[in-house]
């Protein structure tokens, strides 16, 4: 019987210390997370992008006529994905906010 007691006591502790975060603070979280990402990282990565796909082009110049267009072509896909990068970068913040239904930056997620 003293089993059964700390068993049931135990699972009692376990689900109200499980509720302590609700979803909605879960999801806060989540936009918080992906705002930082947006207006932290996506930038950086669009920079590094663009001097990727000028080395590529660059050293595939270098080589034969098979090389070169790989190298052009990974050059070209280089510069689409900083392109997008910049892009989301700039209306990420909007989206996030139309999602949540406030000011992402300041109210959800304090920088």
């Amino acid at each position: 019987m003293n089993k059964f007691v700390m068993l049931t006591l135990l699972i009692l502790f376990s689900i109200s210390f499980a509720q302590t975060t609700t979803g909605s603070d879960r999801i806060k979280k989540a936009i918080c997370d992906v705002y930082k990402i947006v207006d932290g990282v996506l930038p950086v990565m669009a920079f590094v992008l663009f001097v990727l796909a000028g080395v590529a082009y660059a050293a595939g110049n270098f080589f034969g006529a098979e090389m070169r267009a790989k190298a052009t072509g990974w050059a070209m896909n280089m510069i689409t994905g900083a392109i997008i990068a910049l892009i989301l970068s700039a209306i990420g913040p909007t989206i996030l906010t139309s999602l949540y239904g406030s000011t992402v930056g300041s109210s959800l997620c304090p920088i």
